[in-house]
């Protein structure tokens, strides 16, 4: 049998931050008031201040950020092997866990549901690694099916890395 170039067990390592990421952005959106619903976009309750401008343009541009935003990880995951991939998995769903667990607290007065919510979160990365790894730590796509060269990989892994330093790391 000839080995494809997605291995598709190993996008079980996505799985939770896309889910955690739609669950931050969903609360966000549920979380802006009235003012905000009624066209005054200025009026936005978002403490990320990259992500708090999208709100401010407008909520599709927050969609559409957000897209961008799990396009980005989701790559970055499919093309680092297995240990980096596990580890930007969990970044990415502590930051978003944290995010939704701040609307949880702050804004809907819910520590029981900020507690289930650690509780979800602990079974999706436990989960997302049993159903994810691999038997020789083989990242989601087969580097060697695609036909460039190994040093393009991380040409990408780079520029996939420095987007969210720039878009989340460096104060503006």
């Amino acid at each position: 049998m000839r080995p494809s170039m997605l291995r598709m067990r190993s996008l079980w390592l996505v799985a939770p931050p896309i889910l955690l990421c739609f669950l931050d952005f969903g609360l966000t959106l549920y979380g802006q008031s009235e003012t905000y619903w009624s066209g005054s976009y200025s009026d936005v309750n978002e403490i990320s201040p990259s992500f708090g401008k999208y709100l401010s343009i407008h909520p599709i541009a927050f969609v559409g950020a957000g897209l961008v935003w799990i396009a980005i990880f989701s790559s970055l995951i499919a093309i680092l092997p297995e240990k980096l991939a596990m580890t930007v998995s969990v970044c990415v769903v502590l930051g978003h866990m944290t995010g939704a667990a701040s609307w949880l607290a702050y804004r809907f007065g819910s520590y029981q549901a900020c507690n289930a919510l650690f509780l979800l979160t602990a079974v999706l990365i436990v989960g997302s690694f049993t159903l994810g790894r691999s038997e020789n730590g083989q990242t989601v796509i087969n580097w060697s099916r695609t036909g460039m060269p190994t040093w393009t990989r991380w040409v990408l892994a780079a520029i996939l890395v420095a987007l969210p330093i720039w878009w989340f790391l460096l104060p503006r």
